[in-house]
């Protein structure tokens, strides 16, 4: 294979199916993008995290549990997997429940994050599908299997070295024959329990899992045209920058500018690996 490329989608650009639909385009329409990683679909982090408090009596857990399956059911009743798909979602929700239970009887930050990493599984597995809705063997890849991490849950600290063993000898292999979709965000510890990686978790995973697998590019799809100068929604003033060196982008993120958090261009830099910002929304118009 003569280029790799690692795409990242966020949480907007898989929000439902015509959302997904579209990045499945765009990995489509590059034959370099053989590895996705997802983030959860728009609303289920919020929903998880109030989850993952304590105390959330057992009227409200069965509550948010069933508007989460019914974002994911949204999508799914598009696909002809859906029977599939949905007793896959309905196993995952089980747990969850199990999961909330636990955490409303006695909380810790374990079971915390075990709770908040159930989005990213359920995304994975249906954008895959999607995938393969348009012709692409998209298959699902659970990244704990690779991402091994510390067990500081919450902000979790990735091995690094262990990482790039894995998936030169897990991931590697499967390049050549499909597009793998794996979980941003997620990792797992020595004693096997998932774990998150904190704030911009998922383009950090991505930028990690590309160092990893010494890709070429990393792609980050979210729901602007870029990096602008400033806010475009605070002035027309704003316009989209096409270049910028990895310093100038982390010193922008530094002083508010949301589109990339620092600490996600770190692996990339490590490795000197271009990163593309850009919109699944209207991937015509380019990006960073």
């Amino acid at each position: 294979m003569s280029q790799l490329t690692v795409a990242k989608f966020g949480g907007t650009s898989v929000a439902d199916h015509q959302a997904m639909l579209r990045c499945a385009h765009i990995i489509k329409n590059d034959p370099s993008n053989r590895i996705v990683a997802v983030s959860a679909s728009a609303g289920v982090t919020n929903l998880l995290v109030r989850l993952s408090s304590p105390n959330v009596d057992a009227i409200e857990q069965q509550n948010i549990i069933e508007q989460i399956k019914n974002i994911q059911h949204n999508i799914t009743q598009h696909l002809r997997t859906e029977i599939e798909l949905n007793q896959q979602i309905e196993k995952l929700l089980a747990e969850l429940a199990s999961y909330a239970q636990a955490q409303s009887l006695n909380a810790c930050s374990r079971i915390a994050d075990a709770i908040l990493s159930f989005g990213e599984q359920m995304s994975s597995r249906i954008f895959a599908d999607v995938l393969q809705s348009i012709g692409v063997n998209g298959r699902y890849f659970d990244v704990r299997q690779v991402m091994k991490t510390n067990n500081l849950y919450g902000k979790a600290v990735v091995n690094t070295a262990l990482l790039s063993a894995n998936c030169q000898q897990q991931l590697a292999p499967l390049l050549a024959n499909q597009v793998t979709v794996t979980q941003g965000f997620i990792g797992q510890d020595d004693e096997s329990y998932t774990t998150t990686l904190g704030r911009g978790g998922s383009d950090y995973s991505a930028a990690l899992l590309a160092e990893a697998l010494n890709a070429d590019n990393l792609a980050i799809w979210t729901d602007v045209v870029g990096i602008f100068t400033t806010d475009p929604r605070i002035t027309d003033q704003a316009r989209a920058i096409k270049e910028i060196s990895f310093g100038e982008a982390a010193e922008m993120a530094t002083f508010g500018a949301k589109i990339l958090h620092p600490a996600t261009l770190i692996p990339a830099m490590r490795h000197n690996i271009p990163v593309f910002v850009g919109s699944s929304k209207e991937p015509e118009k380019g990006g960073t």
